[in-house]
């Protein structure tokens, strides 16, 4: 891309920055200024503009939205991303002030709860609203035209990991289990997922779960006070690889065997796929971030081409483990 584009996507995204590139205008007239920029090479004419709100960032997220500008540059259009730290009104805001800009559709990692989402969903009005992550309502097939729900269906990711991690252990063992967010669909559905599975083998139990997250740092911390206070736990299972990561490294720092314990987390992150080659990792459950983004674009220009779309749009989770790990190491899947 050229400079002289690149300038022109800068200043688009100045705009909604907020930043006083021009006076205030009407949206069309923002419109208006954003393609005149843009027009500057004809590869540009006609660029669609895709604003991305989130709710927050971590790896996995940002996996996501990676995804999605590399999916959005490879046909010659463009993408803002920005983030709203959990903080569901800025969120209302921020799409309000990407929809005032000009955006031609946005994509949303909803923040709120369901009741407050339906907030979210009244945009549909003005835009092709995508939804990714996190999904917005409890039943997603009560959600309005001209909007869909990007994801993995929760209920085979807790699932096929404590399976897997039950298998290993012999169907015998003492669980202990760090959540996510407390709120967030995907911590509840995989913890449920959790204590479904254990329930199934009368000789394992789940003697501990606290609430970590998604944070590396908060998954150490609750592993360490585990060890500190002598809980007697073999099977550490964690709603994402975030926190297990952080659990791994509690374990090694208080002088515990890692490979001793069965240990199973979600999202297949390099740095997980990293201690599976050493040994200290057993499971992981890959929720696709890279195949959510593409999928993510794709819905997108099926809105805007007024297409139809099934809602919602499941990106399958797949079960990596020793035997499998060194594909997605080597990029193969």
């Amino acid at each position: 891309m050229s400079r002289m584009v690149r300038v022109a996507k800068k200043r688009a995204i100045n705009v909604l920055k907020g930043e006083k590139v021009v006076p205030p205008v009407q949206r069309w007239m923002m419109r208006l200024f954003v393609i005149l920029n843009v027009c500057l090479f004809s590869a540009y004419a006609n660029a669609t503009f895709f604003a991305v709100s989130v709710s927050s960032q971590d790896n996995f997220r940002n996996s996501i939205t990676d995804s999605i500008e590399e999916a959005v540059d490879a046909r010659h259009d463009y993408v803002y991303v920005d983030d709203v730290d959990n903080d569901f009104d800025e969120q209302v805001k921020q799409i309000q002030h990407y929809i005032d800009s000009g955006a031609d559709a946005v994509v949303v990692f909803a923040t709120g709860t369901h009741e407050q989402n339906k907030q979210l969903l009244e945009f549909a009005k003005d835009v092709p609203l995508v939804f990714v992550n996190t999904e917005p309502v409890a039943d997603l097939s009560t959600m309005p035209a001209n909007t869909v729900y990007v994801g993995s269906n929760e209920v085979d990711s807790g699932t096929m990991q404590m399976e897997a991690l039950a298998q290993l252990a012999g169907y015998q063992g003492k669980v202990a289990l760090l959540k996510g967010e407390m709120n967030h669909p995907a911590a509840i559905t995989r913890t449920k997922d959790v204590y479904d599975v254990v329930a199934k083998y009368p000789n394992l139990s789940v003697v501990a779960a606290e609430t970590g997250n998604w944070q590396r740092n908060q998954g150490y911390n609750i592993v360490e006070k585990w060890i500190k206070d002598n809980l007697d736990f073999n099977i550490l299972v964690s709603n994402n690889d975030e926190m297990l990561m952080g659990g791994l490294m509690a374990l090694r720092d208080n002088g515990k065997d890692v490979k001793s314990y069965y240990t199973g987390g979600i999202d297949g992150i390099y740095d997980a796929l990293l201690e599976m080659d050493k040994g200290n990792l057993d499971i992981t459950v890959l929720q696709d971030g890279k195949g959510q983004g593409k999928a993510v674009v794709d819905m997108t220009y099926r809105l805007l081409n007024h297409q139809s779309v099934k809602n919602p749009h499941w990106v399958p989770f797949k079960l990596i483990t020793k035997e499998n790990y060194k594909l997605l190491l080597d990029g193969e899947q």
